[in-house]
């Protein structure tokens, strides 16, 4: 014991001494001088090689809205005030479509059985009867798609989750088609639209379960992907 407490000593004497030096005092100053200048310009090049502008924005966003009381007052009969005259299936018959899309399968409904599917189909057929949207989006299907399966009821129109499209991939669509584009990115994360029309539309569509009200909806949910694509669908959405 009587050992380490000398060493301790000599410790504290050789460290008294070693400041009493003025070199050493000046050595020791310009260190921490330096490790503190090292430390703050670590730290400023750090925040300004990383800065960016991370939060996704969306560019007039608005999905279709009405009131609250016509989601309720739709009924499962689907029947809307539009007007009687929405056959439009002989009206983009010589329209040439750019656009080459794959059928895109909605993962709710992957693994249903053909029954399944054709039986989802039968329960909301009446949400399409006389819907202003659906002869439109039908004939796009049949005529820009080459489908007339039960892919129109059970797949997404275009697939605005994973690829980034430009306007000339909506060259020659039908405006009623980029409407309805343009609010299945809210569809597919369950917005529960007010309008009417586009309400029944997607419960036209066996892959869509609204769970979301608007005052609850976030724009956050969407993807980087999806925004781009919105904003797009925006720009030339004339409805």
């Amino acid at each position: 014991m009587g050992d380490l407490l000398d060493m301790v000593d000599d410790i504290k004497y050789a460290l008294r001494d070693l400041f009493k030096n003025p070199n050493f005092k000046r050595w020791a100053i310009e260190l921490a001088i330096s490790l503190v200048i090292g430390i703050t310009a670590g730290c400023i090049s750090y925040n300004v090689l990383n800065k960016s502008d991370k939060s996704l924005k969306v560019a007039d966003v608005n999905a279709v809205a009405i009131a609250d009381e016509d989601v309720a007052s739709s009924g499962s009969d689907g029947q809307t005030d539009a007007d009687s005259d929405t056959s439009t299936e002989d009206d983009y018959s010589d329209v040439v479509i750019t656009v080459k899309e794959q059928v895109s399968y909605p993962s709710a409904v992957s693994d249903w059985s053909s029954e399944e599917i054709e039986a989802a189909i039968s329960e909301r057929q009446a949400y399409l009867d006389g819907n202003k949207y659906w002869s439109a989006v039908s004939s796009y299907w049949e005529t820009a798609r080459n489908v007339t399966d039960n892919s129109r009821y059970s797949s997404y129109l275009f697939d605005t989750a994973n690829k980034v499209y430009s306007a000339e991939d909506f060259s020659g669509v039908p405006a009623e088609v980029i409407h309805v584009a343009k609010n299945e990115i809210y569809a597919r994360h369950g917005y529960s639209f007010k309008d009417k029309d586009i309400y029944n539309y997607f419960m036209g569509q066996i892959w869509y379960t609204p769970s979301v009200m608007p005052a609850d909806f976030s724009e956050k949910t969407f993807s980087e992907t999806e925004v781009k694509n919105l904003d797009l669908l925006n720009s030339l959405d004339t409805l």
